[in-house]
């Protein structure tokens, strides 16, 4: 096979793969109800309600640590948290480490709203692989495992 050849066949390949990934991505979006613009039949976009979902997994998280886990832009971020705390959805108390950081909790509205989405997100799931066997129940958190694991395998070992 040419030279050419070969690098035309790479990147055909590596094409595939971007489809494939791309293709799985739609579907996997479309099937969790994640292509709408509010998450779970609710006010809230799947951004606002991952920002709950941080905070209530870390109470007293600054927004510079939610944007290190979310990966999202800072101005976007800072926009949504504002928008969540005029809601009375998140608490900003000034950190006593640092006095330009505020510390992010949920209000007792926002843990409430964030304990119904996540049932309810929970609920979505559970309906998704109802038709599954424990073996194959098995099999899928296997599969998502090592998909986490291979996309982000270079991350790790390049010091990212």
């Amino acid at each position: 096979m040419p030279e050419a050849s070969i690098y035309v066949y790479i990147w055909v390949m590596q094409k595939d793969v971007v489809n494939k990934i791309r293709e799985f991505n739609r579907f996997y979006t479309s099937i969790i109800g994640a292509t709408n613009n509010h998450i779970l039949e609710s006010p809230y976009s799947l951004s606002e309600v991952r920002v709950m979902f941080e905070i209530f997994n870390c109470p007293n998280i600054t927004a510079r640590e939610i944007k290190e886990i979310v990966q999202v832009d800072e101005g976007y971020l800072s926009r949504l948290i504002a928008k969540l705390a005029k809601q009375n959805i998140v608490t900003r108390v000034k950190s006593e480490k640092d006095s330009r950081a505020s510390t992010l909790t949920l209000s007792k509205k926002g843990k409430e709203i964030f304990l119904k989405l996540n049932k309810r997100s929970s609920d979505v799931v559970s309906e998704i692989i109802q038709h599954l066997d424990k073996t194959e129940q098995k099999e899928l958190i296997l599969l998502f495992s090592k998909i986490k694991m291979l996309l982000t395998k270079n991350k790790h070992t390049n010091g990212q």
